[in-house]
């Protein structure tokens, strides 16, 4: 029998849908469009009092939370399957899949413990669930996937259990490496999923806490097989497809014919003010996100994306031809071009665009995009010596790097512009480079997994450094001045455990062919966080979670951390709560302490006569500019700029908005939980000079 249309959304079928089964707790189930975040509640009897604990396509693996009967059920027929009770309790059972289409033979249902090392599974048609025994450890789970008969679990590396041999009473598996990946953020949550019959491996980057924090990096890998070897290769693109995530797993779906963007992950996840969609654009390495629901953050009803039959999506745009405007007479006389469009009677006058008076020029200059500006001042040398330069005159740039081909886009906060620019010593790379460090004009950036380099991309001028031994896997890294300064650049990078008894720093001075590294153990406990040392009267200075510090002198290459000033904190807040930032500012070190959700932005400056942190109500005209990889402070000659703290986050897609705290009001501005942030990026100073 077919299911009525209005007990689903309107356009439930055209579109990857998001469901939430709430169990006893309401009769109604959540459906949410991701695409505008809009709620619809419907009431499906067939799910009252059920909870979803895994899908597939269009079959939820549903629960009942009272008297724990499972079925299998599908959303677009609402078919159901009644599965044998389950004599395990809940709260022995972690990880669970649906491995297949309850249509096709090998279509199984699998628990994890979260204890005990076993595996309880059934089948659509048995009548109880089978316990079996697994030889590897459980709490190292990371997530599991099923693809042709095989199910793939993720640990420290990849075990491969051979669904047949369930049947057997004998879980037969092998392992697989996992792919080599770099070490951004402290939290992560890993994903397989098909798409168009390869393998694909995500891996979501925090810096704390995935339940708490937001996702920094993104990473994914296809699976190639190289002459019966298995070999992971990453990519940077995914081309007309989209990744869908969330606490199940994830799938593929092609965004062809639909309003959903291509080349994009979403990735449903858990967090401190409810359940998000984040959404990562690997075209331009931006990401995004929208609160689905807030009740997610006091329960346990996470929502599940749902592949229904679709129908395709016809823009009306895309219909119109442009042979429908109408053509245009051109005529020239002794003046200049005279041009009439007959479509719209209306008539324009152009002249020599060089006889154009300088004052008219600048006004125009002033309203165009940046790169058109910049073009502006290539038409003629007059134009060129009258024109200010726009590059030089802001004194602050966001760039960011997207794609591994060399070409980076430059956002001035100011004026809210942007322009690409194309770096000549990166444009034949074939590995993604990761901007770590600014100073004076000059980025530290990492290629691949273990090659730095130095560049000024205002001159293209580059300096390659010496092979890193391992990947690069470091709290963070700074360098002490440019490389024009030959003989005084050092390049120095820092990594303190959580638990903070030792610190390992590794350093390079210009002209050296290799790294030293050091290890010290701490007399003091240093937790370090993911943020860059400040190079400060001839010293590295490092900022530890607790808000104490530790300072590497290169001279005699001691590390030591520092009893005065006090702490901020008596215990270190949990990883990813809190983001703290160091920087220099007038001849002084201040440090920024700033909650996840921005409730507060805490503003210390250190008393170097006391050695104690004092607390800043406001900051006067001074504009702070704050990240991770790169903290500066300046005064900027736009007053209005003064007394605010800038994060690399723009308000919407035409970038005309950056997003900021005011010290002297206590509020953000624009609405903190609609931005997009680039995940590759760093705070700027232009510098001319090689």
């Amino acid at each position: 029998m077919p299911r009525p249309k209005s007990m689903f959304p309107c356009g439930f079928d055209d579109q990857p849908w998001l469901i939430q089964a709430r169990g006893s707790d309401k009769e109604t189930q959540m459906f949410i469009n991701p695409l505008n975040g809009s709620i619809e509640e419907r009431n499906i009897s067939e799910m009252h009092g059920q909870l979803c604990l895994s899908r597939f396509e269009e079959w939820l693996f549903l629960v009942d939370d009272l008297s724990d009967d499972c079925f299998l059920l599908n959303i677009n027929s609402l078919t159901k399957i009644d599965l044998p009770p389950i004599e395990e309790p809940f709260s022995s059972l972690g990880f669970r899949i649906l491995t297949s289409s309850p249509t096709s033979p090998d279509c199984t249902i699998i628990f994890l413990g979260l204890e005990e090392n076993f595996l309880l599974f059934c089948h659509p048609c048995d009548t109880e669930w089978t316990k079996l025994p697994v030889d590897f450890d459980v709490d190292r789970v990371r997530n599991m996937f099923a693809y042709k008969g095989n199910l793939y679990v993720i640990l420290h590396d990849i075990e491969i259990i051979n669904l047949a041999s369930l049947s057997t009473c004998c879980v037969e598996s092998i392992s697989m490496d996992r792919p080599d990946l770099s070490s951004f953020g402290i939290g992560s949550v890993e994903h397989l999923l098909e798409s168009c019959g390869d393998i694909f491996f995500v891996r979501m980057r925090f810096p704390g806490l995935p339940m708490t924090t937001s996702i920094v990096d993104i990473e994914i890998y296809k699976l190639l097989d190289f002459e019966d070897e298995y070999i992971w290769l990453r990519v940077e693109s995914i081309g007309d497809r989209a990744f869908l995530l969330d606490q199940n797993g994830g799938q593929s779906f092609c965004t062809q014919d639909t309003q959903f963007d291509k080349d994009c992950v979403y990735h449903i996840l858990p967090c401190y003010d409810g359940e998000r969609m984040y959404k990562i654009c690997l075209e331009d390495q931006t990401i995004e996100f929208k609160l689905l629901t807030a009740e997610a953050a006091q329960t346990n009803y996470f929502s599940y994306w749902i592949l229904t039959v679709r129908r395709p999506i016809q823009n009306d745009e895309l219909l119109t031809s442009f042979e429908t405007i109408a053509c245009s007479e051109v005529c020239q006389n002794g003046c200049g071009m005279v041009k009439k469009d007959e479509n719209v009677g209306a008539v324009y006058i152009s002249m020599p665009l060089t006889n154009l008076p300088i004052d008219i020029v600048q006004s125009i200059s002033e309203q165009l995009p940046l790169k058109d500006s910049v073009r502006l001042r290539a038409v003629c040398k007059l134009w060129a010596k009258q024109l200010p330069d726009p590059m030089k005159e802001e004194p602050m740039w966001l760039m960011s790097c997207p794609k591994k081909c060399g070409t980076c886009q430059m956002y001035s906060p100011c004026k809210g512009k942007q322009f690409t620019l194309n770096l000549k010593g990166l444009s034949s790379s074939d590995v993604p480079t990761r901007l770590l460090f600014s100073k004076d004009g000059w980025i530290l950036a990492l290629k691949g997994f273990n090659l730095l380099c130095l560049m000024n991309p205002f001159t293209n001028d580059f300096h390659h450094l010496p092979i890193l031994e391992d990947d690069y896997s470091y709290n963070g890294i700074a360098f002490s001045c440019p490389p024009k300064n030959t003989s005084n650049c050092m390049v120095l990078a820092i990594f303190s455990p959580p638990r903070g008894d030792f610190t390992r720093i590794i350093a390079w001075h210009y002209g050296q062919e290799e790294w030293f590294e050091m290890q010290f153990d701490n007399d003091l406990p240093f937790s370090g966080t993911d943020n860059n040392p400040v190079f400060f009267n001839g010293e590295f200075y490092c900022l530890g979670r607790r808000g104490n510090l530790g300072v590497f002198n290169p001279e005699n290459k001691e590390w030591r951390v520092l009893d005065k000033p006090s702490p901020i904190h008596s215990e270190a807040p949990d990883i990813g709560t809190e983001h703290c930032y160091l920087l220099e500012c007038d001849g002084e070190l201040i440090s920024v302490f700033r909650a996840f959700n921005m409730k507060y932005v805490r503003v210390f400056k250190l008393d170097r006569s006391n050695m104690a942190w004092n607390l800043l109500e406001d900051i006067g005209d001074v504009t702070l500019f704050l990240d991770n990889r790169t903290s500066i402070a300046r005064n900027l000659p736009r007053k209005s700029f003064g007394n605010k703290v800038f994060l690399p986050r723009l308000h919407d897609e035409s970038n005309e908005t950056t997003f900021y705290y005011c010290m002297k009001t206590g509020m953000h501005n624009p609405n903190f939980k609609i931005f997009r942030e680039p995940y590759n990026c760093v705070w700027l100073e232009p510098n001319f000079s090689s």
